[in-house]
C-alpha cells in the first residue's frame, strides 16, 4: 500500500527465512491504507534462499510483458550481441543472456513453486520472466537488483 519509490524502513515487514513475519509496519492515519504484506513475499524467500540474494525487485513492466510474447510457446527469452548484456552478472556482449519464462497465474502466491523450479535450473539467471505480468530479478543489493 506505499509507493515503492516512497518507501521507508517503518513501512516494511521484517520476514524470517521461513516466510514468517517478525515485524510488521504500524498503520497510518487516513488517507493512507492499512498495511498488508505482499502476495509476492515467497517468490521473494525463493530468490533470497536459492540465491543468497540481497535484494528483489518485481516489475510489471510493459517491456517485461512484451518480451514473453514475443513467442508464446517460449519458455525462455534469449538474446546476444546487445550493449547491455554486459552489465548483467556473468555476461559480455557476445554472450547469450537466457532468461526463463514461467507461465501467470491468477494469484501472485501461486507462482512460488515455478519460480523455485526456474531458479533452479538456470543457475545463470538473474531474474525469471512471468508471461504476460511482470519480472523478478535479483542482485547483491537493491542498486545491483536494477542492474539486472
Amino acid at each position: 500500500g506505499v509507493q515503492k519509490e516512497r518507501m521507508v524502513a517503518e513501512d516494511m515487514y521484517v520476514m524470517s527465512a521461513e516466510g514468517k513475519v517478525i515485524s510488521a509496519p504500524v498503520a497510518k492515519p487516513w488517507p493512507y491504507k492499512h498495511p498488508k504484506c505482499s502476495d509476492c513475499a515467497p517468490l521473494f524467500m525463493k530468490s533470497y534462499l536459492m540465491r543468497g540474494a540481497g535484494a528483489v525487485i518485481h516489475s510489471h513492466g510493459m517491456e517485461t510483458c512484451m518480451a514473453t510474447m514475443l513467442n508464446p510457446g517460449a519458455k525462455e527469452f534469449r538474446i546476444s550481441h546487445m550493449e547491455m548484456i554486459k552489465g548483467i552478472k556473468g555476461h559480455g556482449y557476445t554472450d547469450e543472456l537466457v532468461i526463463p519464462i514461467i507461465e501467470n497465474t491468477p494469484y501472485e502466491y501461486e507462482l512460488t513453486d515455478s519460480l523455485a523450479e526456474a531458479i533452479a535450473a538456470y543457475p545463470k539467471a538473474t531474474a525469471v520472466l512471468v508471461r504476460n505480468h511482470g519480472i523478478y530479478v535479483w542482485g547483491d543489493s537493491w542498486i545491483n537488483a536494477k542492474t539486472q
